[in-house]
């Protein structure tokens, strides 16, 4: 009940179509009502004629009339009640799944390097879609035959009510039944649709990896994997929806017994002449009215039951924290210098150390690399500055101001990077320039081509500034992505710079180019480089070393060559076409 009350919470712009629904049901339900009191006000006029044939005549033609304007209504009642539902059901799907993205864009990267894309896909997409039936479908269906069932009592009970409580007899059999249905087959939902999800993950993976599962061959295998997880599914939810059958078969049986105890002592009493033959069959035609809404309801429980274990996927989700927020008192970042400060900063990951005792000072508009091998926190380190993690102990400060007590927002409004691995929307050379800038102008997206040195390749394509890129960036090369990445970040014009190894993945003459337009964006900014060629770094303002987490080393070039230490090894073995990263700190 809890998920159902969350759920119509966040459908509220949507509750004037509910209550609109609301009204249409309660129509329908007074007109279903309606039918079978009109038919036995018909057979008590049959059975009352005395002789006036002519007044009966005219009773029957109203009955007949009243009962043609009955059942105008109802379909018209009905069809406003769906049209409204759907409207509303469809609406509050939108809803929850904008809610859901907007709270997973304030999650940090370790939820989504610990969760599976097509896992995530599958609630965002899959599990919410079950909203729609449970708002549309479940909880109108739930409402009018509650209301069908109260006023059929109501009206059975006015006409005789010894026969009203032995309609009831089989009342306590269905309720249990209920609760051992909701016990037994929810659970199982909720299985298929976590079986659901990882079918989606298994299929995003292949997806993403087509390229390599061909090259090596692996399709059969790949195939074996995916159809494993297919059939997993299918158990799964032929499981649920098998058992969900045999509730259903013992519940309508368990309903039945009511119209055979109607129709035993009913029939009973008529033929003692205890009840009239109108009663009884006005009471025939409301015990169905009264016993088919509650197999409607039984039937209904296994989409409200899939709906539900749907829903304790979503709000799982949605209930997981943000590892990253915002101070109650955090405040704006307006203009700032760019002086970085690290105050004894340690950081692990779970039980992992990464950064011990990292103090480190960076001037505004001044130029550092980290250097040091595979593994030693470089990344980490640039990633504690825009706050996708936060540093278990010490402090990270921005022109002196705790970068925690920022608003999150505010803070990476003022830093940009560029990474090694670029990620390129599906869409245009000059939207994805315009990416963080979205009010550019078509002039200010050039300039930053050009200062990128990626105006003459981009003026080559077939429609310019206005070709399509394709997924990823599929259509460009590693350098071209690289170089539109560059342009990207000097239009969006931050102060604070990152790059992590924006040219390691490129030839040497792409290089040359990457690094022309890196020295157009460097200018002005405080810039933090994360080192995997050499040539990237010997102009650095400082250079910092880091080895198993802590700095070892820090100075420019000269200075860490005259020391002859770890730098200096590192420099030899670049010497001999070696990377940095090539090395791990045992052989160093």
């Amino acid at each position: 009940m809890q998920h159902i009350t969350r759920l119509i919470i966040i459908a509220r712009k949507y509750w004037y179509w509910m209550a609109l629904a609301l009204v249409a049901m309660v129509g329908a339900t007074l007109a279903n009502l309606a039918g079978p009191w009109l038919i036995r006000s018909l057979v008590a006029t049959i059975e009352g004629n005395t002789g006036n044939e002519a007044l009966a005549a005219r009773q029957v033609v109203t009955t007949a009339l009243t009962l043609l304007v009955v059942y105008a209504l109802r379909p018209g009642l009905r069809a406003l009640q769906t049209w409204s539902t759907h409207v509303a059901g469809w609406g509050s799907v939108a809803e929850a799944r904008k809610r859901l993205y907007e709270h997973m864009q304030r999650l940090s990267p370790k939820f989504y390097t610990a969760t599976q894309t097509g896992q995530i896909m599958s609630r965002v997409v899959n599990d919410t879609q079950h909203f729609e039936a449970l708002i549309a479908h479940a909880i109108p269906e739930v409402a009018v035959s509650l209301l069908t069932i109260i006023g059929v009592f109501v009206v059975l009970f006015s006409i005789n009510r010894r026969l009203a409580l032995y309609t009831l007899v089989p009342i306590p059999l269905i309720i249990v039944g209920f609760i051992l249905y909701n016990r037994y087959v929810r659970p199982l939902f909720r299985h298929a649709q976590a079986m659901l999800g990882n079918l989606n993950s298994t299929l995003q993976d292949n997806l993403s990896g087509i390229r390599e599962i061909q090259v090596f061959t692996q399709e059969e295998r790949e195939m074996q994997r995916v159809g494993k997880q297919i059939l997993s599914h299918a158990s799964a939810i032929t499981r649920a929806v098998s058992i969900s059958a045999c509730f259903h078969g013992g519940i309508d049986f368990f309903a039945g017994l009511g119209t055979v105890a109607v129709a035993l002592f009913g029939g009973l009493m008529a033929l003692r002449e205890q009840i009239s033959l109108a009663d009884i069959t006005g009471y025939l035609l409301y015990v169905g009215s009264f016993y088919e809404p509650v197999m409607r309801l039984n039937h209904l429980n296994e989409s409200l039951q899939q709906s539900l274990a749907a829903a304790d996927r979503y709000f799982e989700l949605l209930d997981t924290e943000p590892e990253i927020q915002d101070a109650p008192d955090a405040i704006d970042f307006r203009d700032i210098q760019g002086r970085i400060t690290f105050e004894n900063v340690d950081f692990h990951y779970d039980e992992t150390p990464v950064l011990r005792n990292i103090n480190l000072e960076i001037r505004p508009g001044e130029m550092i690399a980290l250097v040091g091998p595979t593994g030693v926190g470089k990344t980490t380190v640039v990633n504690l500055i825009p706050r996708f993690y936060d540093a278990n102990q010490g402090r990270v400060l921005i022109d002196g101001q705790d970068i925690r007590r920022v608003k999150v927002s505010s803070l990476r409004r003022h830093i940009s990077m560029v990474l090694q691995d670029v990620f390129l929307f599906n869409g245009t050379v000059a939207e994805n320039i315009a990416y963080g800038s979205p009010d550019a102008t078509m002039e200010q997206i050039r300039v930053a081509a050009i200062a990128a040195e990626a105006d003459g390749f981009i003026q080559e394509m077939p429609d310019g500034y206005d070709t399509e890129i394709g997924e990823r960036g599929a259509r460009l090369s590693g350098g071209q992505k690289q170089r539109l990445a560059i342009a990207r970040a000097i239009l969006y014009d931050a102060p604070i710079l990152i790059l992590d190894e924006a040219t390691s993945s490129v030839d040497t003459e792409t290089e040359a180019q990457i690094t022309a337009a890196l020295q157009n964006l460097v200018k002005g900014r405080t810039t933090i480089v994360i080192a995997h060629r050499l040539s990237t770094i010997r102009n650095a303002d400082k250079i910092i070393v880091l080895q198993d987490g802590e700095i070892v080393e820090q100075g420019n070039h000269e200075q860490l060559l005259q020391l002859n230490g770890l730098y200096a090894k590192l420099v030899r073995k670049d010497a001999d076409n070696t990377t940095f990263d090539s090395l791990n700190s045992r052989s160093v």
